[in-house]
């Protein structure tokens, strides 16, 4: 019983630096959002904006082609020539490759 009383009496001079110490400990290891879950979730979010970045970059390329495919014709005959292989009934395409 005398070394339990030893060791309250040591814990006693320092007990704000146990109680800061125990604080830090849930908060760096035992809490649910604990700081290595954070790191995980901040490298997460950073990958998943440069994903929405080169989709966005892709959507508007998209649009800016649509545009001209809308406005001129021959861009559309073009792309449908090209990419669809279309042509006229008295034509021959000959592909190669």
């Amino acid at each position: 019983m005398g070394k339990v009383k030893d060791f309250l009496r040591r814990i006693g001079r320092y007990k704000y630096a146990v109680t800061i110490g125990l604080f830090l400990l849930l908060i760096c290891f035992l809490d649910q959002n604990n700081l290595m879950q954070r790191v995980q979730h901040k490298r997460e979010i950073y990958s998943l904006t440069k994903e929405i970045e080169h989709y966005e970059g892709l959507r508007d390329s998209s649009v800016q082609r649509l545009k001209e495919l809308a406005n001129d014709s021959s861009n559309l005959e073009r792309v449908a020539r090209e990419k669809y292989r279309m042509h006229l009934p008295d034509e021959d395409i000959f592909i190669i490759q």
